[in-house]
Protein backbone atom coordinates (compact mmCIF):
# COMPACT_ATOMS: atom_id res chain seq x y z
CA UNK A 1 0.00 0.00 0.00
CA UNK A 2 2.70 2.26 0.88
CA UNK A 3 4.15 2.24 -2.68
CA UNK A 4 0.86 2.54 -4.23
CA UNK A 5 0.82 6.23 -1.97
CA UNK A 6 3.95 6.98 -3.12
CA UNK A 7 3.34 6.46 -6.62
CA UNK A 8 0.29 8.51 -6.84
CA UNK A 9 1.66 11.18 -4.81
CA UNK A 10 4.48 11.52 -7.39
CA UNK A 11 1.82 11.14 -10.47
CA UNK A 12 -0.12 14.04 -8.81
CA UNK A 13 3.21 15.89 -8.53
CA UNK A 14 4.14 15.53 -12.45
CA UNK A 15 -0.35 16.79 -12.86
CA UNK A 16 0.90 19.91 -10.93
CA UNK A 17 4.30 20.54 -12.60
CA UNK A 18 2.48 20.16 -15.71
CA UNK A 19 0.12 22.56 -14.96
CA UNK A 20 2.29 25.33 -13.65
CA UNK A 21 0.79 26.46 -10.40
CA UNK A 22 -0.44 24.75 -7.24
CA UNK A 23 -4.11 25.80 -7.25
CA UNK A 24 -7.50 24.06 -5.80
CA UNK A 25 -8.37 23.22 -8.99
CA UNK A 26 -5.18 21.82 -10.29
CA UNK A 27 -5.20 19.63 -7.29
CA UNK A 28 -8.48 18.38 -7.25
CA UNK A 29 -8.19 17.43 -11.09
CA UNK A 30 -5.01 15.95 -10.71
CA UNK A 31 -6.27 13.69 -7.60
CA UNK A 32 -9.30 12.80 -9.77
CA UNK A 33 -7.03 11.88 -12.84
CA UNK A 34 -4.35 10.00 -10.37
CA UNK A 35 -7.52 8.14 -9.13
CA UNK A 36 -8.89 7.47 -12.63
CA UNK A 37 -5.19 5.85 -13.71
CA UNK A 38 -4.54 4.09 -10.49
CA UNK A 39 -8.20 1.97 -11.11
CA UNK A 40 -7.67 1.86 -14.80
CA UNK A 41 -4.25 0.94 -15.05
CA UNK A 42 -3.71 -0.92 -11.83
CA UNK A 43 -0.53 -2.89 -12.80
CA UNK A 44 1.07 -0.18 -14.29
CA UNK A 45 4.45 -0.97 -11.64
CA UNK A 46 5.24 -4.27 -11.32
CA UNK A 47 4.31 -5.18 -7.82
CA UNK A 48 6.86 -7.93 -6.74
CA UNK A 49 10.20 -5.18 -8.02
CA UNK A 50 10.85 -3.00 -5.28
CA UNK A 51 11.85 0.05 -5.52
CA UNK A 52 16.21 1.25 -5.02
CA UNK A 53 17.38 4.35 -4.70
CA UNK A 54 21.00 4.91 -4.01
CA UNK A 55 21.68 8.15 -2.93
CA UNK A 56 25.56 7.87 -2.97
CA UNK A 57 25.34 6.82 -6.67
CA UNK A 58 22.25 8.74 -7.62
CA UNK A 59 24.32 12.18 -6.87
CA UNK A 60 27.20 10.55 -9.01
CA UNK A 61 24.80 9.81 -11.54
CA UNK A 62 23.55 13.57 -11.75
CA UNK A 63 27.20 15.19 -11.63
CA UNK A 64 28.01 12.66 -14.68
CA UNK A 65 24.77 13.63 -16.58
CA UNK A 66 25.43 17.46 -16.29
CA UNK A 67 29.02 17.19 -16.86
CA UNK A 68 27.86 15.02 -20.41
CA UNK A 69 25.11 17.51 -21.37
CA UNK A 70 27.93 20.76 -20.51
CA UNK A 71 30.36 19.19 -22.63
CA UNK A 72 27.83 17.76 -25.24
CA UNK A 73 26.62 21.95 -25.65
CA UNK A 74 29.88 23.33 -25.70
CA UNK A 75 31.22 21.03 -28.69
CA UNK A 76 27.74 20.94 -30.69
CA UNK A 77 27.63 24.98 -30.21
CA UNK A 78 31.51 25.19 -31.77
CA UNK A 79 30.46 23.10 -34.54
CA UNK A 80 27.86 25.06 -35.30
CA UNK A 81 29.40 28.40 -34.86
CA UNK A 82 32.29 26.85 -37.62
CA UNK A 83 32.41 28.47 -40.89
CA UNK A 84 32.27 24.84 -42.18
CA UNK A 85 30.93 22.56 -39.37
CA UNK A 86 32.91 18.88 -39.54
CA UNK A 87 30.23 16.50 -38.41
CA UNK A 88 30.55 12.64 -39.08
CA UNK A 89 27.68 11.17 -38.12
CA UNK A 90 26.64 7.63 -37.67
CA UNK A 91 23.98 5.59 -36.10
CA UNK A 92 25.61 3.21 -32.89
CA UNK A 93 23.78 -0.11 -32.33
CA UNK A 94 24.75 -0.10 -28.11
CA UNK A 95 23.80 -3.33 -26.07
CA UNK A 96 22.42 -2.95 -22.58
CA UNK A 97 22.38 -6.13 -20.64
CA UNK A 98 21.00 -5.89 -17.20
CA UNK A 99 18.80 -3.74 -17.95
CA UNK A 100 15.06 -3.64 -16.96
CA UNK A 101 12.56 -1.71 -18.91
CA UNK A 102 12.54 1.17 -16.68
CA UNK A 103 16.15 1.65 -16.82
CA UNK A 104 16.33 1.15 -20.59
CA UNK A 105 13.50 3.69 -20.58
CA UNK A 106 16.04 6.17 -18.76
CA UNK A 107 18.79 4.94 -20.43
CA UNK A 108 17.04 6.23 -23.83
CA UNK A 109 15.79 9.20 -22.69
CA UNK A 110 19.06 10.93 -20.80
CA UNK A 111 20.81 10.13 -24.49
CA UNK A 112 17.87 12.13 -26.39
CA UNK A 113 18.21 15.24 -23.72
CA UNK A 114 21.88 15.20 -24.50
CA UNK A 115 22.93 17.55 -27.40
CA UNK A 116 24.07 15.80 -30.61
CA UNK A 117 22.97 12.19 -29.78
CA UNK A 118 19.44 10.55 -30.66
CA UNK A 119 18.46 6.99 -29.92
CA UNK A 120 16.54 6.44 -33.09
CA UNK A 121 15.44 2.50 -32.26
CA UNK A 122 15.36 0.83 -28.60
CA UNK A 123 14.81 -3.09 -28.53
CA UNK A 124 13.73 -4.54 -25.53
CA UNK A 125 14.56 -8.14 -25.72
CA UNK A 126 17.79 -7.94 -25.79
CA UNK A 127 17.65 -4.54 -24.46
CA UNK A 128 19.38 -2.72 -27.06
CA UNK A 129 19.60 1.25 -28.03
CA UNK A 130 20.50 2.84 -31.23
CA UNK A 131 21.83 5.90 -30.91
CA UNK A 132 22.48 8.59 -34.10
CA UNK A 133 25.47 10.95 -32.93
CA UNK A 134 26.80 14.35 -34.53
CA UNK A 135 30.28 13.71 -33.77
CA UNK A 136 31.42 10.21 -34.33
CA UNK A 137 34.62 9.16 -33.36
CA UNK A 138 33.86 5.56 -33.08
CA UNK A 139 31.88 2.96 -32.23
CA UNK A 140 33.76 1.76 -29.43
CA UNK A 141 33.56 5.30 -27.63
CA UNK A 142 29.98 6.21 -28.37
CA UNK A 143 29.29 2.76 -26.43
CA UNK A 144 31.82 3.23 -23.76
CA UNK A 145 29.89 6.78 -22.88
CA UNK A 146 26.38 5.03 -22.89
CA UNK A 147 27.60 1.92 -20.91
CA UNK A 148 29.10 4.61 -18.29
CA UNK A 149 25.73 6.36 -17.69
CA UNK A 150 23.77 2.82 -17.63
CA UNK A 151 26.25 2.12 -15.31
CA UNK A 152 25.47 4.90 -13.06
CA UNK A 153 21.44 4.65 -13.11
CA UNK A 154 22.48 0.99 -12.41
CA UNK A 155 24.14 1.69 -9.37
CA UNK A 156 21.78 4.42 -8.25
CA UNK A 157 18.65 2.15 -9.58
CA UNK A 158 19.78 -1.09 -10.64
CA UNK A 159 19.75 -4.74 -8.37
CA UNK A 160 22.91 -6.37 -7.51
CA UNK A 161 21.68 -8.61 -10.78
CA UNK A 162 21.62 -6.40 -13.10
CA UNK A 163 25.07 -4.99 -12.13
CA UNK A 164 26.61 -8.25 -12.52
CA UNK A 165 25.20 -8.36 -15.83
CA UNK A 166 26.19 -4.96 -17.01
CA UNK A 167 29.63 -5.65 -15.74
CA UNK A 168 29.83 -8.79 -17.43
CA UNK A 169 28.70 -7.43 -20.80
CA UNK A 170 31.21 -4.99 -21.04
CA UNK A 171 33.96 -7.66 -19.86
CA UNK A 172 33.06 -9.29 -23.13
CA UNK A 173 32.53 -6.46 -25.56
CA UNK A 174 34.78 -3.38 -24.36
CA UNK A 175 38.08 -3.89 -26.04
CA UNK A 176 41.23 -3.01 -24.12
CA UNK A 177 41.57 0.71 -24.30
CA UNK A 178 45.04 0.60 -26.04
CA UNK A 179 43.01 -2.37 -28.65
CA UNK A 180 41.82 -1.02 -31.99
CA UNK A 181 37.92 -0.52 -32.34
Amino acid sequence: MRSSTVFAAMLLAIWLLAWGSVTWANVVGGVVVVVALLVALPDVRHRGTPVIVRPGPLIRLVAHYLRDVIAANAQLAREVLRPRPRLRTAIVRVPLAGCTPEVLTAVANLVAMTPGQMPVEVEDDPPVVYVHVLQFTSAVAVRREIWGLRDELLAAFGTREAIAAAAAERATLDPPSGAAP
